[in-house]
This record gives C-alpha cells, structure tokens and sequence, in this order.
C-alpha cells in the first residue's frame, strides 16, 4: 500500500496549530508526524512549505452551487457539484434537497442515489438532508407553501427506503401535530433529527430535545426569534448542550454581532458553519431562476425577486471560517473545526472523517497565511492544486 509523508506543515488541530505533518497509508491518516520525526524509508515525501494543513471541510447543508443545484433528480449534477465544491476545500458534504410532494421527493432520492459516496477527483456525498416538507408554514422561509404539510412517520419510512437508507439528517418543526412519532422514526432509522423552520415555543423545543433532536437547522433563520419573555426555540438552543447549532457564515443570513452572542452561549464545539448554498453560490452577481422563481444576487446574498426574501446563501465554506476568523472573533483552530470536527460529530461521522486522527479518511486541505485554499487531498489523493 503506498505511503506518503506530508512534512512542514501548521497542522490546524481543534485544540489548536501545530508543526508537524502527516503519515498518509492508502487511503487513511496512518499517523501524525512531530517536527523531528523521520519519515518512513517507503514513503514519498512532500514538503508543504510550512502552509497550513486542516482537515478536509464537510457542508452539512448547502444546495447547490457553482452552477449546479442539488435540488436535481440527476445524478451527474450531484457529481459535477462534488467535482466542483472540492476546490473550495470541501472534501464532503450531505445532499440537502426537498420536493413539491411526497412522491416528487421519493422519486428524486432514489434518482439521484446512486451518487452517495465519492467519485475520482471529488468531494464525497455522506448521504441526503431532507429540509421539509414537515415544517411550519408560518416560518416557512423561501419554502412554497404548498410543499409543506404535517410530519408523517410513514411517509418517512418511504423517503428512507427510496434513499438507499442513506438519509443523514431531517430538518422538522416540532411543535407540529406528528412532529414526536417522525422524531421517533428519524432517530431509530440512525438519522439526525434537527429543528428548523420552527415557530416552537421554549417548552415545545426542549420536549424535542428531550425526545431525541440534537441539531438546529440554520439558527435564527426561519425561526421564532428570542424575546426576553417568550424564549422560545432560540432559547432551548442557548441552553442545552445536547444540540449542535447550524450557522450561515455569510454575515447577511446573521448578523456578525449575533454570531458572537451565540459562540458566547455555545462554544464552538456545539456550532456548525455552513452555507445553505443554492446553485448561483460562487458565481457573479446577476439574475436567475432557482426552483422556477425568479432570484436576484447581490451584496452577498440571493433575494427571490417577488418579494425580496433571502432565498438562500451565495457564500462558500472556506469564506465562512475566513469569516468567523475576521468577524466573530474565533481563533483559526476553532474556527476550522467548526466547519470539519463539528459537524462530523454532529452527523454521527467522526469515526470516519473530520479531523486529522488516525484511522480516519485521509481528507485534508492545505491553505497559505491568506487562509485561501492551495491543495485538496480526498482519500490520500491530491484533487485539487491552486
């Protein structure tokens, strides 16, 4: 099995950064080399200069982008997206999609399948989540009302199945009638149950907690607001350690100063950066179309052209921790993990990728002083030079 030595590196550890490099065997990290060690006689050696090394980041919910949608029933859209949010030093990401009714969903999960998991060159699919239908039409966000209905748990033993078994994650409102037998379903099926669009009350969010959710879709968005007499969902999530709290990097979705109160309340090891991409992400300012509504991009944001509503995020993932780092005051090791280590752990995956330990996927990206993205390796191979 080859091996290969990757030495002078800053390696970004969630406790903090490092010199030393890595020992990569195949496909895994063998080992984590100190600075005096020599490497192994069989292994290629490869001298990074003393750039940053991280572990490969992982999009816990994202929709698209580059030009291409995960909202698709094709399966190749799926893969140009891999191949294309790689170089952005995503090494894997979950599938986040929906549909206008219960067999459009089913139809597109056992369509597009076949494209969990990692092709040559790209970032790997670790399964699907499901944003709706089961959320609250009152926090519906962009969501059409006519997708939404009430939690089903039989509807969700058929989603599961056309997945493959492979749904990771099921944002759900949970003060919805059905919400506590889906709950039910989704963590016996070995899924993570989040709340999202949400108009729970305190009370209504903890009895969800208690029942089994342990992750909070997109916080503060599309969801009951804190107020110092009606806590509310926003208030369970501050107080309880059991749940991991998705947050849009993008300083439009929230703003930076609220950022800050909620790494105040959580830490970073209970905040998971994401992007909520949608397809434009990464492209130029202009107009589109997304789910057949009009939408426009600016300033950092994509607005459905109707009605000016946040239709989703237009940032990528290694911007968001550029972003915590110059904005929220997180330090890069945190800031890093909260984007890789955090959500691994909270999609139940860290025993195979998201940080750099060994045993786990050889997936890991190296950055210069700028923390702009140099080279991707996904499974011991290099993907992606700058």
């Amino acid at each position: 099995m080859p091996r290969t030595a990757i030495i002078n590196a800053r390696l970004i550890r969630e406790y903090g950064i490092e010199e030393g490099g890595l020992l990569v065997s195949g496909d895994r990290i063998e080992g984590v080399l100190s600075p005096a060690q020599t490497p192994p006689d069989d292994a290629t050696v490869v001298d990074v200069g003393g750039r940053y090394l991280g572990p490969g980041l992982i999009d816990v919910h994202v929709h698209g982008g580059g030009g291409f949608s995960l909202m698709s029933d094709d399966p190749e859209e799926i893969r140009r997206y891999a191949a294309w949010v790689v170089r952005r030093g995503v090494t894997s990401f979950l599938v986040s999609t929906s549909g206008s009714n219960h067999d459009d969903i089913v139809r597109r999960l056992r369509a597009v399948a076949p494209a969990i998991g990692q092709a040559p060159g790209s970032a790997r699919a670790l399964g699907f989540h499901l944003e709706g239908p089961y959320i609250n039409p009152v926090r519906k966000g962009a969501f059409p009302p006519r997708w939404l209905r009430a939690p089903s748990a039989d509807e969700y033993g058929e989603l599961d199945d056309a997945s493959g078994h492979n749904i990771t994650q099921m944002t759900i409102a949970p003060e919805l009638p059905g919400a506590d037998a889906l709950i039910d379903a989704v963590v016996a099926s070995g899924g993570v149950a989040a709340m999202g669009h949400t108009d729970a009350s305190y009370e209504q969010a903890m009895h969800a907690i208690e029942r089994g959710v342990t992750h909070v879709t997109h916080c503060f968005n599309a969801m009951r607001p804190l107020v110092h007499r009606d806590p509310g969902v926003l208030g369970a999530v501050m107080t309880s350690d059991a749940v991991t709290a998705e947050l849009i990097g993008d300083g439009a979705h929230v703003d930076y100063a609220v950022a800050r109160v909620l790494m105040r309340a959580k830490g970073h090891e209970h905040v998971a950066l994401i992007t909520d991409a949608m397809p434009l992400a990464g492209t130029a300012d202009g107009d589109g179309e997304w789910e057949g509504q009009p939408i426009r991009v600016e300033g950092g944001k994509a607005v459905r052209v109707a009605d000016n509503t946040i239709i989703g995020g237009v940032i990528t993932l290694d911007q968001t921790v550029r972003n915590a780092v110059a904005h929220m005051d997180v330090p890069l090791h945190e800031a890093w993990a909260m984007a890789s280590t955090v959500p691994a752990r909270a999609m139940r995956v860290a025993d195979r990728v998201g940080s750099l330990a060994p045993g786990l996927s050889a997936d890991f990206v190296l950055l210069d002083d700028s923390l702009s993205v140099t080279e991707v390796w996904v499974s011991g191979e290099r993907v992606y030079r700058g």
